[in-house]
């Protein structure tokens, strides 16, 4: 066996340390890695919006395999569908990226930058993570 690693590490941001870490709280954060030009891989491991659809389920089954819930991710769920009218049926993904002409970050950014105007919208301006 060898002593090589083929992985990323990244230590957790400081404000998570103690705390449970939300679904939006990670969206927030992938968010950040995309506009400091780490690229959506940094994240999800892959560069496609598909990818951060299979994130976002993957989060969301482990949160409900573990019996636990998610408030705010329901609420911004409520608030992406309800006030902005940003859930269509072929799925936020499959607009986005025709939106943004094939361009996948700049799709995945469009949902990101709303999730960022839902935490601003609830709890005022947060520093980046």
């Amino acid at each position: 066996m060898t002593d090589k690693r083929i992985v990323k590490e990244e230590p957790i941001p400081e404000e998570w340390r103690g705390r449970s870490v939300g679904l939006v709280d990670a969206l927030l954060y992938a968010r950040q890695q995309i506009r400091d030009k780490r690229g959506l891989w940094f994240v999800t491991d892959f560069d496609t919006v598909e990818s951060l659809v299979s994130f976002i389920a993957g989060w969301a089954s482990n949160t409900q395999f573990n019996q636990r819930s998610d408030p705010e991710w329901e609420e911004f769920q409520d608030w992406l569908r309800d006030e902005k009218h940003e859930a269509p049926g072929e799925g936020w993904h499959v607009k986005y990226l025709r939106d943004c002409d094939g361009d996948h970050e700049r799709a995945a950014l469009k949902f990101l930058d709303f999730a960022q105007e839902f935490r601003e919208s609830r709890r005022g301006p947060r520093a980046p993570s």
